[in-house]
């Protein structure tokens, strides 16, 4: 076929519009900018991997639910348990020892300040801000972690060192592991929130070491006591960014840590 040829059958052959069941891809730069725009703003407002990389769950999970009946605390340990699973994290036995300890409570200020005062230890790693924060926060959830570094293998850092036998270009050679999580519930605050809410509330901070500070990403569990008050699960963005915290390559920096989860959100969009 001659190339003027070619040129008249094209010319001739009806444009993908005028077939009403034509699939047409549309996909501009400025749609992927917006995309990663916003998966990013929901990384930053959750607080993750500020300016430490991911600390996550290494040793199983074991929450223990108090201050309320059995009852309820069956399903507050449940829920944790099932996003624990979900999202990839180790799950203990139910016989176990306690590691992330939920509190509900009628006074979140005095619970807070008797615990600060009582095991300073347990608290050591906050700032005097963040203390300050916790203990006047006039949220109905709080939270704070205890981490350590270990190395990838599980060694503990020994004198401000780890034992390490590896060497990498890429690798930091150091793991942030959560120790413990500490979640206490405003039940004053809390009323009228659904428990089922709740519970996936205190699953999503206590399997993440996320920042209580406000405003809480759109479009999450976080905005529970916000702008997401009928929110009785956690969001699609909710489920992707636990899921990537646990996918991770844990001994990396924190910058490219963000970049990784920023990456795990955006994928949930497709």
């Amino acid at each position: 076929m001659s190339l003027l040829a070619a040129i008249v059958l094209l010319a001739a052959a009806p444009a993908a519009s005028d077939n009403p069941d034509a699939i047409v891809v549309t996909g501009t730069p400025d749609a992927k900018r917006e995309e990663r725009k916003r998966a990013a703003e929901f990384v930053r407002r959750a607080g993750v991997a500020r300016l430490e990389p991911v600390a996550r769950w290494i040793a199983p999970v074991c929450p223990r639910t108090v201050g309320v009946d059995a009852d309820v605390a069956a399903i507050v340990d449940k829920r944790i348990r099932a996003v624990a699973a979900a999202a990839g994290a180790p799950v203990a036995a139910q016989r176990c020892t306690p590691n992330i300890a939920v509190i509900f409570t009628d006074d979140g200020d005095g619970l807070t300040r008797a615990i600060f005062e009582k095991s300073p230890r347990q608290v050591g790693s906050l700032s005097p801000i963040e203390r300050q924060r916790l203990i006047q926060g006039d949220g109905p959830i709080r939270w704070w972690y205890g981490t350590r570094d270990e190395s990838r293998d599980g060694m503990p850092a020994t004198g401000g060192m780890l034992k390490q036998y590896n060497s990498s270009l890429v690798s930091t050679q150091v793991v942030r592991a959560l120790q413990s999580a500490t979640v206490i519930v405003d039940a004053e605050q809390a009323n009228g929130a659904l428990l089922d809410a709740v519970a996936a509330y205190t699953a999503m901070v206590a399997l993440a070491e996320l920042n209580g500070n406000p405003p809480p990403p759109q479009d999450s569990i976080m905005g529970l006591f916000g702008d997401e008050p009928g929110r009785r699960a956690l969001s699609d963005n909710d489920v992707a960014l636990l899921r990537g915290i646990y996918r991770l390559p844990p001994d990396r920096e924190a910058y490219q840590h963000r970049r990784q989860l920023v990456g795990a959100v955006r994928q949930r969009e497709h």
